[in-house]
């Protein structure tokens, strides 16, 4: 009798564990139907390396937030009102006049844009990035990739060379 109950014992506990560290280490999805977008997102350290996970599946619905922090070692503050403001991926802290800048990749205009929103209200789909006006009214940007760069200025695209726009084409 006290084998089966150091045996159950040791089950839940292993069963326990499992379970929260599947929850601790969120993966993004491998599907590639049913409630999951595919995301390419660029990684720009500002010491020339550059980190791309092109078409990591993710769940719809998920912010850029959350895709960031499920593809790298983010730290953020979160206000009520503005959402994250990301201070640090992957040990790359923001310091003096050098942070952490999102950039959309315009389809259309094989362009960068440097991005007018928040990291929580972008949420990557199947046809580009949503988000909403001022207004609340939704907006659909034509995007094909979304980077985040490591420097000071929002001038530079995140791709040495690569052009700009203002705002993507529809």
């Amino acid at each position: 009798m006290g084998i089966i109950l150091v045996a159950a014992l040791a089950l839940s506990s292993w069963y326990g564990a499992s379970y929260y560290l599947q929850q601790l280490y969120v993966k993004p999805a491998v599907k590639t139907g049913g409630g999951v977008v595919s995301l390419n997102l660029l990684f720009n350290y500002g010491n020339g390396t550059l980190r791309w996970n092109n078409s990591t599946s993710i769940p719809a619905g998920w912010s850029l937030y959350d895709a960031t922090a499920s593809l790298s070692r983010v730290e953020a503050s979160n206000d009520p009102t503005y959402g994250h403001f990301v201070n640090s991926i992957d040990g790359v802290r923001s310091s003096g006049q050098s942070y952490w800048l999102l950039w959309i990749h315009c389809a259309k205009d094989r362009a960068w844009m440097f991005s007018q929103w928040g990291v929580d209200v972008l949420k990557p789909t199947s046809n580009g990035l949503s988000t909403a006006n001022s207004l609340h009214n939704p907006i659909l940007l034509s995007s094909d990739a979304v980077a985040w760069n490591y420097g000071g200025s929002d001038t530079a695209p995140p791709i040495s060379g690569a052009s700009k726009v203002d705002f993507c084409s529809n």
